[in-house]
């Protein structure tokens, strides 16, 4: 019989593949957001980020990932005026990029959403959103914005119709 230098490459490849999946035998646990509600996001959160986060230097350009489209900020729509309402589109694209900030295998406090916008003395996580005093979005847990991302994130906020 002959053996054929691709079937040689495919058994070595086989093997190394056994090898690895073999060495990896601890699980990693899915990364997935907690399931949220849109009607609270819109009603409790979205006012927040459009009114803190929206700017067109901070979430509002479109180099981030987390992008926050509102009335007086970025548009998603260009052609909409600068302070037409908000769209549905705008909001429920706010929103996915807000849920995918809470994808995280350690929990939701651990989540980018709640710790990107607090001081670093209250948890933080490095934010390029310093003002000129050097503060962060939110200065503790206890900022008025920073408890409505918590409340709707732990489901805490008013019940959706």
């Amino acid at each position: 019989m002959t053996v054929r230098p691709c079937d040689t490459a495919l058994r070595l490849l086989a093997a190394s593949a056994a090898l690895l999946a073999a060495g990896c035998s601890a699980p990693v646990p899915d990364a997935q957001p907690p399931p949220v509600e849109l009607c609270a996001f819109e009603r409790d959160v979205y006012p927040v980020l459009a009114r803190d986060c929206g700017f067109a230097a901070c979430h509002g350009d479109p180099a981030r990932f987390f992008r926050v489209w509102a009335p007086g900020r970025t548009r998603l729509d260009p052609v909409l005026g600068p302070f037409a309402p908000a769209t549905p589109e705008e909001i429920e694209e706010t929103y996915d990029r807000a849920r995918a900030m809470l994808a995280t295998a350690d929990g939701p406090e651990e989540s980018l959403l709640l710790r990107k916008p607090l001081e670093s003395s209250a948890g933080g996580a490095a934010h390029m959103g310093i003002d000129a005093a050097g503060r962060d979005v939110y200065a503790d847990r206890d900022a008025p914005g920073w408890q409505a991302l918590s409340s709707w994130v732990h489901g805490e906020g008013e019940p959706c119709p």
